[in-house]
């Protein structure tokens, strides 16, 4: 008897995600961890009372990308699995597969309070050995900053966007990611969530 052939849905898939660096096992698995309040003051250097999380921070993700005046954008993603994990999905990028745009992230709020700096943490997972290399932007300013994450870890990514307080009235913020690595590095990672808190 001829052995049948896998659902060309299912080969899709473990070919998609094997240019993300996993298997299709591994991207039922993933896990996300939450930051703590005292990681956040850690991250961004302030002592933790410095911190005031939001009594409901603005959490968007592959799986809810839009909520309120909120919304994720994700650029040349390979992938978007919207049920794992739970309540959250995911987004598979790497720099291995070639697009128009850099793979990345981002994100845009209306500015939650004057004063108040915005922490904004990308959850994501990077799945090789491999140094990679991001571009981190906060608008409406348009600072940025590189970093180099060694993987594999599952890790934050954070920006702080300021609240821009000499424009009055209902302002959007935001903040990106954008992959660096070059085609050749082949880094494949994934984003879970962007969660939006405010600092002091």
């Amino acid at each position: 008897m001829a052995k049948a052939k896998a659902p060309a849905s299912s080969t899709q898939l473990t070919q998609v995600v094997s240019q993300a660096g996993i298997t299709a096992k591994q991207l039922r698995s993933t896990k996300i961890k939450l930051m703590t309040d005292v990681q956040r003051a850690r991250v961004i250097g302030v002592a933790t009372g410095g911190l005031v999380a939001l009594k409901v921070p603005i959490v968007l993700s592959p799986a809810a990308p839009i909520k309120g005046t909120s919304d994720m954008e994700l650029f040349s993603a390979m992938l978007v699995d919207p049920t794992w994990p739970a309540g959250s999905g995911q987004a598979l990028f790497s720099s291995g597969f070639p697009a128009g745009v850099a793979p990345g992230v981002q994100v845009a709020f209306n500015r939650v309070k004057t004063g108040k700096t915005h922490l904004v943490e990308f959850y994501v997972t990077l799945n090789m050995n491999v140094a990679y290399r991001f571009r981190v932007f906060t608008f409406p300013l348009g600072d940025f900053v590189d970093v180099t994450i060694q993987g594999p870890k599952t890790t934050v990514i954070a920006a702080l966007a300021p609240p821009v307080d000499q424009i009055s009235g209902t302002l959007e913020l935001g903040a990106s990611i954008m992959q660096l690595n070059s085609v050749s590095d082949d880094a494949g990672w994934s984003c879970q969530s962007v969660q939006v808190n405010t600092i002091g």
